[in-house]
């Protein structure tokens, strides 16, 4: 009886053991599943995300492409023409005549603002900081609006595809200002914070609500945070004093 006792005791033994030697074999396995699984995932959403960031890039540049075949053609095509015409009516001083002179006059400044807004000259000749001071001098020059710009950053360091879409983010920062704040003024930084850039922009506009749903973003504030996610960088804003938004992207440099 004792012999039997002992056997069932070390089959129960062996049998307990072997379970536990089961589960917790059961239990790494598991958890190592678990654990590609989960790195499957996120490899999954980098690429995705990868690709996304690609495919957009891919659009912008041929945004900006398409831009600067439309501004060359506009100064090529459309100046050229009221540049010839303006020299010929220089020939006569009838009433009709002058009054056709100034329309002219009016359509080649027209011409050329449309040429600047769609691809800047100063952007590609003397860089960003120049590029986003004229932005602000024009728009004092109207007097509806006034701008002030204070760039501490050396925006230089940036390749020119980074301050295309710099430049880009302000056209939409200011765009909106102009058509959704109902603001006098507004103010534009930029500072050099270690290996990052901060651009701050301000304006005194009548918007006072909290940060919108995503559902509730217009063209222009989605447009923003597209590209600064294109340059691995931060956006943030908010409407408690006028319109506010700040944004980081860490430096770039020309290979």
């Amino acid at each position: 009886m004792d012999h039997a006792e002992s056997e069932i005791t070390f089959l129960l033994f062996t049998g307990t053991l072997a379970l536990l030697i089961l589960s917790v074999g059961f239990t790494i396995i598991y958890a190592r599943y678990v654990q590609n699984t989960a790195k499957q995932q996120r490899e999954l959403l980098e690429l995705e995300k990868k690709h996304k960031q690609e495919l957009l890039q891919n659009i912008l540049e041929s945004v900006e492409t398409e831009r600067t075949r439309i501004a060359r053609d506009l100064h090529d095509q459309i100046g050229n023409t009221f540049s010839v015409l303006s020299l010929i009516l220089q020939r006569s001083e009838d009433e009709k005549v002058t009054e056709a002179k100034e329309l002219i006059s009016a359509g080649l400044h027209t011409t050329r603002e449309l040429v600047y807004q769609i691809m800047p000259p100063e952007l590609e000749l003397l860089g960003l900081r120049y590029a986003l001071e004229d932005i602000c001098y024009r728009i004092n020059k109207t007097d509806s609006l006034t701008a002030e710009c204070t760039i501490q950053s050396d925006l230089s360091d940036y390749n020119s595809r980074i301050q295309l879409s710099l430049y880009r983010i302000v056209q939409e920062l200011i765009s909106n200002t102009i058509k959704h704040s109902n603001a006098s003024r507004f103010t534009l930084s930029c500072h050099d914070l270690g290996t990052e850039t901060q651009v701050i922009y301000q304006d005194n506009g009548t918007l006072k609500n909290e940060r919108p749903p995503d559902h509730r973003k217009g063209y222009g504030l989605k447009n923003i945070e597209s590209r600064v996610e294109l340059l691995n960088g931060t956006f943030d804003y908010n409407f408690n004093n006028g319109f506010e938004s700040r944004i980081l992207i860490k430096r770039f440099y020309e290979d």
